[in-house]
């Protein structure tokens, strides 16, 4: 009889309980190895032997008490989640290229990453849905209009979830090469940069061309290839382009700032300070939203948004979208929903995430 089988499983738990700690110490410095690579340059040639492989050269110095199955999902994950470390995740965003959402996604997730431009809110949630990209990015509430429904409506039909969100102040910058705005004669925007500085243009530039062209970042590069021409764009667009700032803020809304959602196929972790966004319906009688409300209020959970939007399903008839502070996995989050999904028709978690400080 073999030494370890004379141990009580006590003992045994305890020597488990001591591997893992070395597992761990082991994963870590794999970790740290990855981060490394992930500094190289590009340009440096990834390494030639697949997945199958490196699991196949691994199985060859297995001595057997780990089940081959087993062997192979423990390393195929662990070399998934390698390859998100050394490699900056594909990420879909609302264009057009260049603008406020692409900004915001760079800055996140850093300009060295995979960015994918899409037309629509649900090509971005699509392009994920479809294991096409780790995340995607949408406008989702805006400081003067609200909440954007046609964002809610696409994430509503996915199963994706929201893990974040970061605000970003929408301001427009002319900016360009010319050294004064009497040299200007033709500016660049998209139409949608064309609308939010429509009175700018009319009084400053009534006589100046403007050009709608595709993408912020065309009518950067269009701006940059002549010092008669400006153009109107977010500035770090512009930066990235080597224009200067010629006028500041010249949009009709001075101050508006976008929310941003992050969506996901799973949902975020804890952090301590968190938010969770949720859907739900009603029936139309007296007292009903408080009867809802009142769950978060017992519980000490604050209400830090309530709006109302039609359901899309029969005239007047609405869902409210609510936002709590506190994760889906809070035990006082947890006994609130309970009591919420049996007062509700219909009811949603849209995500947690951490606040924004």
């Amino acid at each position: 009889m073999s030494a370890d089988s004379r141990r009580s499983t006590p003992e045994l738990r305890t020597e488990i309980a001591r591997l893992d700690r070395e597992v761990l110490e082991r994963l870590e410095a794999r970790a740290r190895a990855s981060k490394e690579i992930r500094t190289r340059s590009e340009s440096e040639p990834s390494a030639d032997s697949t997945d199958r492989d490196a699991l196949a050269a691994l199985a060859t110095h297995a001595s057997g008490d780990l089940p081959p199955d087993a062997l192979s999902a423990i390393f195929g994950a662990i070399r998934a989640a390698g390859r998100a470390i050394e490699q900056a995740p594909r990420v879909a965003y609302l264009g057009p290229e260049g603008g406020f959402c692409h900004v915001l996604s760079r800055a996140h997730f850093g300009a060295g990453g995979a960015f994918i431009e899409s037309a629509t809110v649900e090509s971005a949630l699509e392009e994920v849905a479809r294991g096409r990209a780790a995340c995607a990015v949408f406008p989702f509430e805006s400081s003067s209009d609200g909440l954007v429904q046609t964002s809610i409506t696409a994430l509503t039909d996915t199963e994706l979830v929201i893990v974040g969100a970061r605000t970003l102040p929408v301001t427009f910058e002319l900016m360009g090469r010319a050294g004064a705005l009497a040299d200007i004669e033709k500016v660049y925007t998209t139409p949608a940069g064309h609308a939010a500085c429509q009175r700018f243009l009319d009084a400053e530039l009534p006589r100046v061309s403007v050009i709608d062209v595709r993408s912020m970042k065309v009518a950067a590069e269009l701006a940059q290839e002549d010092a008669t021409s400006a153009a109107i764009l977010p500035e770090p667009t512009g930066r990235e382009h080597a224009l200067e700032l010629l006028r500041q803020n010249v949009g009709d809304a001075a101050d508006t700032k976008m929310r941003y959602a992050i969506a996901a196929p799973r949902p975020a972790s804890r952090s301590g300070a968190d938010a969770t966004c949720l859907l739900f319906s009603i029936d139309d009688k007296p007292g009903s939203l408080f009867d809802i409300l009142r769950h978060f209020a017992e519980r000490g959970i604050n209400l830090r948004r309530l709006h109302s939007r039609p359901a899309g399903r029969e005239p007047w008839d609405y869902v409210f979208y609510v936002e709590i502070g506190g994760h889906a996995t809070d035990r006082g989050v947890i006994t609130a929903l309970e009591a919420v999904k049996k007062s509700t028709r219909y009811l949603r978690v849209l995500g947690s995430f951490p606040q924004e400080a």
